[in-house]
């Protein structure tokens, strides 16, 4: 057996392993009533909101609360041109 067979029989499996996980996974979101859904989803913005945090602090150093907010805000929604416009106006206008 050639190892490009190989490595294809290797990608195949993995692919399937990964289907019938995330079916497990689809079936188990589907099964969950609506409040743990919208809960679980409120803890997964609350965490990334913190991860973004540290990232903000960790490359712009300390910064009052207010600007804090703002940066995690451009980190987090700034791909939108009219909302990065109205971030950095704010911005502007916030001390550090």
């Amino acid at each position: 057996r050639s190892t490009q067979q190989s490595q294809t029989s290797n990608v195949l499996l993995d692919v399937h392993f990964l289907s019938v996980v995330q079916r497990k996974y689809e079936e188990l979101i589907d099964a969950m009533p609506m409040h743990v859904k919208v809960a679980r989803a409120e803890q997964i913005f609350q965490w990334s909101r913190y991860w973004i945090m540290r990232r903000v602090l960790s490359e712009k150093g300390p910064m009052s609360t207010q600007r804090l907010r703002l940066e995690i805000a451009l980190k987090m929604y700034g791909h939108e041109m009219p909302v990065r416009q109205l971030i950095e106006k704010a911005l502007a206008d916030v001390p550090h």
